[in-house]
Formats: C-alpha cells, structure tokens, sequence
C-alpha cells in the first residue's frame, strides 16, 4: 500500500476530519507531543538513516526542543508550523504529520486563501497561470505581505517531505498546492498585499481578498493539463501513446491488469515503433502494478525488488502503541519475517524474485515522461526501466528516489495534546536496480525538458509537444493529445 491510500487511512481511522478550531497547548504538552514523534520515528521508520539523515534529524529535534522550551504555550497552528520540519528531516515522502482536515492540504482555513493558482515556468520563476481577477495571469509573484517570494519558498520547501536528496518534488508539491501551504506554514488573513512582475520587468502592489477553497479549486481545474485516467491512444501507425495516469484503481486491481492487456495486445496488432509512457503526476498505488506493467516492456527476465526491510517486528516494540492505529495484519506479520544478517525482512510479496515478460511484450523503443510528481510506485517502475536500459526519460527528475521508498503499511499515531496524527511507513523497499552514483536523486532525465511560460499560460504541454515534434509529428497530427 502506498501513499495515495494513507490519507484515506488516516481518515477512516480518525474520523474528526473537520477544519479545526485553534487551541493552546502548555510548554510541557507540547515537548511531550514532540518526544512521542522523535521516539516513534526512531523505533518504527524503517528507513532513517538510509541516505545518511539521521543526524540532521537529532539536530532538528534539538533546535525544536529548545524553541518549544522557551514558551509558556505555544497554540496547535504554531506547533505545526514549528514541528513539521522535523518530519520533513526524515527525508522520506511517504510520512504524513496532518492536523485534523476536512479538505487536504488546507489544513486550518477553509476561506480566504490565496485566489490564485501558480506553477514554476522554465527559469523556475512563479507564475500566476490563474486568478480570481484574471488581470493577475501572467505576472510572476516577488512579495507577499511584505516577505520576499524566495524566502517564502525557502520555508515550503524545508516542509515539504520529499524522498531522499531529490530536486524537483518539492517544487512540484509547492506549485501543487501553494494556496494551502502559504496559509499552513506562512501566514493567515483575509486580504494579501502582494508584489507582482510582468515580463517587460514592470512592478506593480495589489491587495488582494482570500477566497474559498471551493472557490480555488475551480480556479485549479482550470489547469489541469495531465489525462486523470489511464488510457491508450494510437498517434499514428507507427506511435502509441499509453496515459498510466495513477496505479490506483478505482475498483480493483484486476481493472488495471485488464487495462494493461487489452492495451498492449492492441499495440501487439500494429506495427508500433515508438511507445509514449506518460507517467506524470502518476503519485502511485499499488506496488504490484507498477511490475505488472515493467512485464509488459520487459525483453527480458527481470528482478523488481531487492528485499525489504522493517524496523519491528512486534508491537510491543512500540513505546506509544496505545497512540497507534495498527494495520490488521500486524498481529500476524511477524510469521511472514525473518532475520538476516542483523536485520528483519518481509520475505512475502509478489514484486520480490525473478520475473519474465508478459507473452506479449513489447519491444520497441521507448519514451518515458516524469516529473516531480513521478512518486511511490512510479519512481520504483522507473527504477528498473531505467537500470534495464529500457527506453529514454523525458521531463523532470522523479520525485520518488532511485534505490526505492519506505513505504507499504503505516502506523499512525494520534498526538495526544495538539490532536494531529503522524503516519510512519513500516517497510523499506529496496529496488534491484543497478547502483546509481547517487540513488538518494530520483530517476533523472535523458532530455530535461520544463513548461515553459508561453504554454503554462496557454494551458500547452511542453514536454508532449517536444516530444511528438521530435518524431516528426506537427500538432495537427495530435489533436488529442494536445489542446
């Protein structure tokens, strides 16, 4: 299980999901909340110290610990905003710290955030794509309420939880979401005083009133650019253009296999030569699908997993159990573990072995497209493919890292003080991938390719358009892939 199930998770296990009203907490309910996490993590995350973190994350422990020592109270909006960068020291994109919420991420405003929608355009500058005043589109944001837009991202990307030493999934969290995070982790008002720029270098001040979150979703889906299913379409004879949008089926895991057939037996009847696999913002799923759809490009047998590894093997290994929400099969687990060499493997899963290619795989060359968003199972597909030389990466660094993710079930905690819950993944997922020079990076491209400004204003995918032009296709070839 991955990270697009812990949300729904944490929410079926703690049910007050609404926005939450602001309350105080004492100096030593405080200190007490930040210890549980320091604990939990250091005795259940089974990956902190796999890319060398764990000091870095003792230190944050401590700077917190002293600022939380210097206050009488502290409310539970501050806690979060003092505490979350702890969380994001564990450099692991599978673990979630969530105050109650009814619409994620805006974890405490239901109204008045930010009426605008903005993403980073090829020189990484901030462009508004979208506004509740549309006079504000196009214009790139310098301030707001007086602090500098390179500070402001300084601050959302030290609390963004991102895999290892990657680049790009911060920015593509922050893009994502940056309504939600500005008001989470920066400040909160009705009206914003905002800075803007315009291409010919003009600045202009602009007071600005929040709107609702129904309000900005509106705005947002006025941008969505990625297909949010997965499909197959025929560009011509020779091109084929597979959408894997999520590895999570809406019913079943047999929906997405039946996908998968009925897809590749239809490129198997064509004399296909070039695949397109778009898996941008594909955020993952579930862990078997991602093999499932290496074996139908697979030229060869193939290992998908190294091993896994947990942290615990029972709970009582758990100092706060009584906190936790334990997944059900927990009790029965440990049957399924052995120790190797000083440490406890999950010796059960269908994605560990060898594996051979589907009786129809295809062949021919490949094209793969990856962002930041490329995460969880979809940064491990991409492992393999690109240890296994299968085809040429295009776009973005992933956001998942090169030698695996921790992730798999979760054990989530209920803070008891400021309320909110912490999600720790139980397993580490190596991939068999070949060594990388840095595995800590994501899976990085062949051929960068970022949106640029014209096309992000336009609504326009850079990366498709490159790609089908460098074929020798003319976008009126493509009409339904680019709009």
């Amino acid at each position: 299980m991955k990270i697009v199930i812990l949300i729904i998770l944490i929410v079926a296990a703690f049910s007050d999901c609404r926005a939450q009203k602001l309350k105080t907490m004492g100096r030593e309910q405080a200190i007490k909340d930040l210890q549980i996490i320091k604990k939990s993590v250091e005795e259940i995350h089974p990956g902190l110290d796999r890319f060398g973190q764990k000091a870095g994350f003792d230190a944050r422990y401590d700077s917190i610990a002293s600022v939380l020592s210097r206050r009488d109270s502290v409310s539970d909006r501050e806690f979060f905003r003092i505490v979350n960068p702890l969380v994001s020291a564990i450099r692991c994109g599978h673990v979630k710290f969530l105050p109650p919420f009814k619409d994620f991420p805006f974890y405490f405003d239901d109204k008045d955030v930010l009426p605008l929608i903005v993403r980073f355009d090829e020189n990484k500058k901030l462009l508004i794509v979208r506004a509740s005043d549309n006079r504000l589109k196009g214009r790139y944001i310098e301030e707001i309420n007086g602090r500098p837009i390179t500070e402001i991202l300084r601050i959302l990307a030290e609390n963004m939880f991102v895999d290892g030493d990657g680049q790009t999934a911060a920015d593509a969290q922050i893009e994502q979401y940056f309504s939600a995070w500005y008001s989470d982790f920066i400040h909160n008002s009705a009206s914003f005083q905002v800075t803007l720029r315009d291409g010919s270098q003009n600045y202009e001040k602009l007071d600005l009133h929040g709107i609702s979150i129904n309000a900005w979703k509106k705005l947002d889906q006025e941008v969505a650019l990625l297909v949010k299913k997965n499909e197959l379409t025929f560009v011509n004879d020779s091109t084929a253009f597979l959408r894997v949008a999520s590895f999570m089926p809406q019913h079943s895991n047999q929906e997405f296999l039946k996908f998968l057939s009925s897809s590749f037996d239809a490129i198997s009847k064509k004399p296909i030569q070039n695949l397109i696999i778009d898996l941008r913002g594909n955020e993952g799923g579930n862990d078997k699908l991602g093999k499932e759809l290496y074996s139908h490009i697979a030229r060869s047998d193939f290992r998908y997993y190294d091993r896994i590894e947990l942290q615990i093997k029972r709970k009582k290994d758990i100092t706060y159990r009584r906190l936790a929400y334990f997944p059900r099969f927990v009790g029965i687990a440990s049957f399924l573990l052995k120790k190797k060499e000083g440490k406890i493997l999950w010796t059960y899963h269908q994605n560990l072995g060898n594996h051979k290619p589907k009786r129809n795989a295809y062949q021919g060359k490949i094209s793969f497209l990856v962002d930041g968003l490329s995460f969880s199972v979809t940064s491990e597909f991409l492992a393999v493919a690109r240890s296994e030389n299968r085809g040429e990466f295009i776009g973005e660094e992933s956001g998942g890292a090169y030698s695996g993710d921790n992730s798999g079930a979760f054990i989530i905690l209920k803070l008891p003080s400021c309320g909110f819950d912490i999600g720790i993944p139980l397993a580490a997922y190596y991939s068999a991938a070949r060594p990388a020079a840095n595995p800590a990076r994501g899976i990085l491209p062949d051929i960068e390719i970022r949106q640029t400004a014209s096309d992000l204003l336009e609504n326009q995918d850079t990366v498709l358009k490159s790609v089908l032009q460098n074929k020798g296709l003319q976008s009126q070839q493509i009409p339904l892939l680019i709009k």
